[in-house]
């Protein structure tokens, strides 16, 4: 739960959830996904993750779109299996939105800290 604070906080930064947005329709689009939902999303890491639940309801059932997601974002298999083993009272597709979400925010901390 700490955790989940910590990523609301640095959603909140104006900046950040700027480049967090645009990131995450970048990689949605580049995977073949609509990402029309992304401009209307409040900086809150809870509504955020049930957007993308939401948004990527159908995905679940064709593998490929997926793993093209999930492959975009840069999110390994391993990783997916270590975070359902970790987190057992989570479905599927809320430990996939997560993975998603903290991926993202990872790489637009990233770019911002070493492009200066």
């Amino acid at each position: 739960m700490n955790e989940d604070l910590e990523i609301n906080n640095q959603l909140l930064k104006a900046d950040l959830f700027a480049a967090f947005k645009s990131q995450l329709k970048k990689d949605f689009e580049s995977s073949a996904v609509n990402a029309d939902f992304v401009d209307a999303l409040p900086a809150d890491f809870f509504l955020i993750r049930s957007n993308i639940i939401h948004q990527t309801g159908g995905l679940f059932k064709n593998g490929s779109l997926l793993s093209a997601l999930l492959y975009r974002v840069d999110i390994s298999e391993l990783q997916l299996r270590r975070s359902q083993e970790k987190n057992k009272n989570m479905s599927f597709e809320e430990i996939v939105a997560e993975l998603i979400i903290k991926r993202i925010l990872q790489k637009v901390i990233l770019k911002k800290t070493f492009s200066k």
